[in-house]
């Protein structure tokens, strides 16, 4: 009796161990592009199944895939804050950001000069993400990343 609840206890413990990996992943901060947020070398937890209950929202650290060499390295875990979602206008000029036509105003972005970007409208099913250090240019700004399908996010930052 005692080692059918020794293996039972064993098997509940992997099965466990499995739901929170599937679920979960931790990642360290690799650059410095969401400073202050988020510290070079910080460690944050990414809910995986955050966006297949809910819809990403604006104000979201958001993970996603980058096949593109930045200070992360090649091919890594990106994380980025969500600025824009589908059917906003997102322009950039005079070096402030504008989503839907008001300047958009974030807390724990650090503030430098942006290059103007022409208005463009937020496709379906698409967000728009910037770094918070706005310094790093690796975010939607950048051909290389774009719009992001949302189907692209990997999952969003939950803890830190």
């Amino acid at each position: 009796m005692k080692i059918l609840l020794f293996v039972f206890a064993g098997i509940l413990g992997v099965l466990t161990a499995l739901g929170v990996t599937c679920a979960f992943s931790v990642m360290k901060i690799q650059g410095e592009s969401m400073e202050p947020a988020m510290a070079k070398g910080e460690i944050v937890v990414i809910n995986k199944l955050a966006y297949f209950f809910q819809e990403p929202k604006v104000g979201d650290a958001a993970a996603f895939h980058c096949s593109v060499y930045s200070e992360d390295g090649e091919s890594s875990t990106l994380v980025k804050r969500i600025v824009a979602a589908e059917g906003d206008q997102v322009e950039i000029k005079d070096g402030m950001l504008y989503v839907n036509d008001k300047i958009y105003v974030q807390d724990e972005a650090i503030p430098v000069y942006m290059e103007d970007m022409e208005k463009m409208t937020i496709g379906k099913d698409k967000v728009f993400v910037l770094s918070d250090n706005r310094g790093a240019v690796l975010d939607s700004r950048d051909q290389a990343v774009g719009q992001l399908d949302v189907s692209e996010l990997m999952g969003k930052v939950c803890f830190k």
